[in-house]
């Protein structure tokens, strides 16, 4: 039997998307498939290189999401078509659905969708007032209504957990094989704790740390400011936030200095391959995304979770759905209704009880993890083609 050729969209440059590199790495090498990464272009990376077996072509310029040029994904779609062999699409989240589709037109080629977040739910974290505020919530509303047309023409569904996998399905009517994948990364092989994080903030091991990691750290989004008004000032505590350097995190910085907080700071943004020496020396980390408008964060399934999880640290969340069935289930720290409890009082409590929930993590990591992921993966493929 010859080997399936899958085609990934992606819109970013495959850097820092750990959770499409696993799934492309896993196709390739354990699956027996041949995967092509079409990506966008960028200056810190070539045009095209292979990366532990997997071939990226960077194309896609910056008129893939601007929304007057209304022809741009037609094209992209006439040249993947013209230049590219493959059995099947793999589109990663709406953009990349759009030309998707596109190309099923033209090929007649299987498209499988693989939806990292609640599109349709998913609020508008912009620093944008005014006229430009409103241009985005346009913008916003016609890329909902495309994912909602486009969704109808896909032969299989991925999402990152069953709460937004069961939500799709069911809001679209959707009558297509679906399984949800989890970003689980792989068991660290070097498991030994670090003080890292410590030595660059200058914190003492009797003194108790916390820790948040997030790509970003949203304003009125994430619940970040309850965190940051129970952790104020405590003493011997010190808590941390690890997130891009960008509007975001300075808008949060700014509500740190106006109630006056001296025992809260930020760090930029550390490698992917690094994250769990820099988080193994913190006490207990934070997933504080208590929202419930916002549907995608409160049926999501923050990374950071797993990343506390393989970093050996005990975890703080919020009583939501995704986050109770890791945290409760495995009893690796506490979920609170942040509406009635205090997330600093939590945070002593899973302190006095450390050792335990460190121990339960050991367990977990046993059964979630990416290998164990990887293999739904490779069956809901196998089960799609043939």
């Amino acid at each position: 039997m010859k080997q399936q050729k899958v085609l990934f969209l992606l819109d970013n440059p495959y850097s820092n998307d750990r959770r499409v590199v696993r799934e492309a790495e896993a196709l390739n090498q354990l699956g027996g498939f041949i995967v092509q990464v079409i990506a966008t272009s960028s200056r810190q990376y070539s045009k095209e290189e292979i990366i532990n077996g997997v071939n990226i072509q960077r194309i896609f310029l910056s008129d893939l999401t601007d929304p007057k040029n209304l022809k741009a994904h037609s094209r992209y779609a006439d040249l993947i078509a013209k230049t590219y062999e493959f059995d099947i699409i793999h589109a990663h989240d709406q953009v990349m659905l759009n030309i998707a589709v596109k190309l099923k037109k033209i090929t007649g080629k299987r498209i499988i969708y693989d939806s990292h977040e609640l599109f349709r739910c998913w609020p508008l974290n912009t620093s944008a007032k005014g006229f430009t505020m409103l241009k985005s919530k346009i913008v916003r509303r016609i890329l909902i209504n495309r994912e909602a047309k486009n969704i109808k023409k896909i032969d299989g569904l991925i999402t990152v957990n069953e709460s937004i996998r069961n939500d799709i399905n069911t809001h679209f009517n959707l009558n297509v094989p679906s399984i949800s994948i989890r970003n689980v990364p792989e068991v660290p092989s070097n498991s030994l704790e670090s003080n890292i994080l410590r030595e660059e903030f200058n914190i003492n091991r009797e003194t108790n740390l916390l820790v948040y990691i997030g790509a970003n750290v949203y304003p009125n989004t994430i619940n970040i400011e309850q965190v940051i008004d129970h952790f104020s000032n405590q003493d011997n505590t010190v808590f941390i936030i690890i997130a891009k350097l960008n509007w975001a995190q300075k808008e949060v910085e700014k509500y740190v200095r106006s109630i006056k907080a001296k025992n809260i700071f930020f760090r930029d943004v550390v490698p992917p391959n690094e994250i769990p020496t820099y988080l193994s020396g913190a006490d207990v980390g934070i997933v504080s995304s208590w929202n419930k408008q916002d549907l995608s964060y409160w049926y999501g399934l923050d990374n950071k979770l797993f990343e506390y999880m393989m970093s050996n640290v005990p975890i703080l969340a919020t009583r939501q759905p995704e986050y109770i069935r890791i945290v409760e289930k495995y009893n690796l720290g506490e979920c609170i209704n942040p509406e009635k409890e205090n997330f600093y009082l939590a945070f002593k409590r899973i302190i006095s009880n450390k050792t335990e929930y460190k121990t339960n993590i050991q367990i977990a990591k046993k059964f979630l993890n990416w290998e164990n992921e990887s293999k739904i993966l490779l069956d809901f493929y196998k089960r799609i083609l043939f």
